[in-house]
């Protein structure tokens, strides 16, 4: 130990050394092995030695809570690095930060700083492991990967100084391959997640709940929250529309009425995993047993749309080009392309980190709709038709909107398909 490091306490904990810990919850487990399985795989892929997160209280790196380092309030650093002795996962923080890093049971060396402050133990560090390519998290165009500020960064070149800084290469590759993939028992709990989502929209968008001329949109996103709480689950945001397009407004006090397209956009939060799913329902008018024929055509273009998309999702493709096989559909039925990306990654957060599956618009989408897909990512899949219809006096969409997880074979739904237009029958 060098001289002027006397306050230096370092902690070297071992997973399978003799100190013994808690046994981790699920969701602790599950963070513990992404660290140790998918991020060293995605530090390999793409030519990471170190990845480091450095983070703070009040503007803390958002991928920090995957490293167990979003509780921290000084200055902290989680370095993972590939050396000749094996992988290394070592945090540097302050001494009344240490214990939810060491709850968190992801680290093999804590080592803890006091009046010294941060700066020595890195420089330390770097000189030790020498890396040759620093991830750091920088990103134009991807939030989650660009958690690094600007005073954050600053610290570390007059830290580390020019040798180190001149080898920091943005991580946003590295972060969307290691947040952006699934362990099975992930897919597990998405695939219980989406089965109910689906579910209780069914059921939202039926006689059992909707009664035209009386049934708001409150009531039905009051149902759909009561359902929601009855699994255990949360509710991160609920879309009902009746009549024109209101984007992502919320419920209104409208009431539902005969001849009218219910849409819902509609996800859970359940054990930590997040689902987004549409569907769409016309209410009958008196007399009617099918919907109006330009009502059918709009939704069986949206669903050959939809499907084209998820037939044309496999490991190795970009998110363009799925976009560009669902738009073209829609194009050449006659039909203007829908004014945002064909679908999104999910996972964490109803939008996580991934391929967009958007259209090449640099000033919107950026760089990541040339992103490629990968095995063990989960999406959400909505090439959504928009047209003016005039019953309604204004520009319509079909909701639908399906879940997948990308498999080495392609792309797998994680609840069962909406095969037709849903109708409601009223009494009136």
């Amino acid at each position: 130990m060098k001289r002027g490091l006397s306050l230096l306490v370092l902690l070297s904990v071992s997973l399978l050394g003799a100190t013994a810990r808690p046994e981790a919850s699920g969701a602790e487990a599950l963070r513990q092995q992404r660290v140790n399985e998918l991020l060293p795989r995605a530090m390999a892929e793409h030519g990471i030695d170190l990845w480091l997160v450095f983070t703070r209280e009040n503007a803390s790196d958002p991928i920090a809570e995957d490293v167990g380092g979003g509780r921290v309030v000084a200055r902290s650093a989680f370095l993972f690095a590939h050396t000749a002795d094996g992988y290394r996962k070592i945090a540097v923080v302050a001494s009344y930060d240490v214990a939810p890093i060491e709850e968190s049971g992801i680290y093999d060396e804590i080592i803890v700083y006091r009046g010294e402050g941060i700066k020595p133990h890195l420089q330390r560090l770097f000189r030790e492991l020498n890396p040759q390519r620093i991830g750091v998290n920088i990103s134009r165009d991807i939030p989650l990967a660009d958690g690094l500020t600007v005073g954050m960064r600053n610290y570390l070149e007059e830290t580390l100084g020019p040798t180190y800084a001149e080898r920091f290469v943005s991580a946003e590759k590295l972060i969307v391959s290691f947040r952006g993939r699934r362990l099975p028992e992930e897919v597990a709990i998405l695939r219980e997640a989406a089965g109910y989502t689906d579910h209780i929209l069914r059921e939202a968008l039926s006689e059992k709940v909707i009664t035209p001329g009386r049934t708001t949109e409150n009531d039905v996103a009051d149902y759909l929250r009561r359902r929601t709480a009855e699994f255990g689950a949360t509710v991160p945001f609920i879309s009902v529309v009746v009549g024109p397009v209101r984007g992502h407004g919320g419920p209104s006090d409208r009431v539902i009425q005969p001849g009218d397209l219910v849409r819902i956009d509609f996800g859970i939060t359940h054990r930590g995993y997040s689902t987004d799913i549409q569907r769409t329902a016309y209410v009958l008018r008196p007399g009617e047993s099918e919907p109006p024929a330009e009502l059918q055509r709009m939704w069986e273009v949206c669903r050959r749309a939809t499907d084209a998309a998820i037939a044309a999702m496999r490991p190795g493709v970009t998110g363009n080009s799925i976009d560009t096989v669902a738009r073209n559909i829609l194009l050449e039925a006659g039909y203007e392309g829908y004014p945002h990306a064909a679908g999104h990654p999910i996972g964490f957060d109803v939008h996580d980190v991934g391929p967009l599956l958007g259209p090449d618009w640099p000033e919107r989408y950026g760089s990541t709709v040339h992103l490629k897909l990968e095995e063990g990512q989960t999406f959400a899949v909505e090439p959504i038709l928009y047209a003016d219809y005039a019953p309604v006096g204004g520009e319509i969409n079909i909701g639908l909107e399906e879940d997948v997880v990308i498999t080495a074979e392609g792309a797998e739904r994680l609840h069962p398909r909406q095969d037709e237009l849903i109708l409601i029958r009223s009494s009136q």
